[in-house]
């Protein structure tokens, strides 16, 4: 069950999304490496629907579709760090869009340059997982792999 469909709906407002980014596996000299997981605060983050909008640039008219933002400045914790500490921002900005003429799918945007659909659990929790490119990323040569970031996390009201 995907619920961001009953909270659109229903304009549920705030929701709690608690969510954790694992970075892509570094290369080190014996191997891969995995990189600590970063994370937001335990209680999650509030996000408020935001009704859609439209926007007029000389003759044309967008619509920018309804979403959720969130509310407060986002802190971001690295997996075993003390629980009050918080480490470089890599969280930033996290929103939620519906599908709309811009996406097929809901879509989790995280700082401007991930972007992923998330996949509910199928037992109907409000458990998912993502995984995304950072659009901002390079590789070292052109045959290089990007290899994505995975993401998980819960929505609650």
């Amino acid at each position: 069950m995907n619920w961001l469909t009953e909270y659109f709906a229903q304009r549920t407002s705030p929701l709690n999304l608690a969510l954790w980014a694992h970075p892509p596996l570094a290369l080190g000299p014996d191997g891969p490496i995995a990189r600590p997981a970063y994370h937001l605060s335990h209680t999650g983050v509030q996000l408020v629907y935001v009704p859609a909008l439209v926007v007029k640039q000389g003759d044309r008219q967008y619509e920018l579709p309804a979403h959720y933002d969130a509310v407060e400045p986002v802190k971001t914790f690295a997996f075993g760090a003390a629980p009050d500490e918080y480490v470089s921002q890599f969280f930033t900005d996290v929103s939620i869009y519906p599908p709309s003429r811009f996406n097929s799918d809901f879509l989790i945007r995280i700082n401007d340059t991930l972007a992923f659909t998330p996949i509910f659990s199928a037992e109907g929790s409000p458990g998912f997982a993502g995984s995304s490119i950072d659009s901002k990323e390079t590789a070292t040569s052109p045959s290089q792999l990007k290899l994505p970031w995975t993401f998980q996390g819960y929505i609650s009201i």
